[in-house]
């Protein structure tokens, strides 16, 4: 039977994905990093999938540290920043996938609020293309300044 899982969620340094890193300044280098184990068989089978990374804000009070953004000229709510990597093939059975900013100011630059420094969460998801296989990580919470 087939199976995708995702053991790990952490951010790191892109210079150093192996090592999870839990404090940043907002000019600092920023990885979101997923460790994956998967069936040999999607691998055999050429089968793709799809990453989506997530930096969540916890903190969504509308009047102090809520994120948003504007669409369409109207204010709307945007509890996470997201990134999705779609199309890439399996090539191992145990691996890490990630993407990375020169800066975490650059993972978030979508969304607006009051801060971008505080308590946040990084979580991920695996999606086999063309088939009911998927995987979600758990939490993993950093800080920023």
């Amino acid at each position: 039977m087939s199976f995708v899982n995702i053991s790990a969620v952490y951010t790191a340094d892109p210079g150093d994905i192996w090592t999870p890193k839990s404090a940043f300044m907002t000019t600092d280098p920023f990885a979101i990093v997923l460790n994956v184990q998967a069936d040999s068989s999607l691998i055999s089978g050429g089968l793709l999938y799809d990453a989506t990374f997530q930096v969540v804000n916890p903190r969504q009070d509308p009047t102090t540290d809520s994120w948003w953004t504007l669409l369409s000229g109207n204010i709307v709510s945007m509890p996470t920043a997201d990134t999705v990597w779609s199309g890439v093939g399996f090539q191992w059975t145990n691996f890490a996938v990630w993407w990375w900013w020169s800066q975490y100011a650059g993972a978030v630059s979508q969304v607006y609020g009051p801060t971008i420094q505080g308590v946040y969460y990084v979580q991920g998801t695996i999606s086999v293309e063309g088939s009911n296989l998927f995987a979600n990580s758990g939490q993993f919470w950093f800080k920023t300044r």
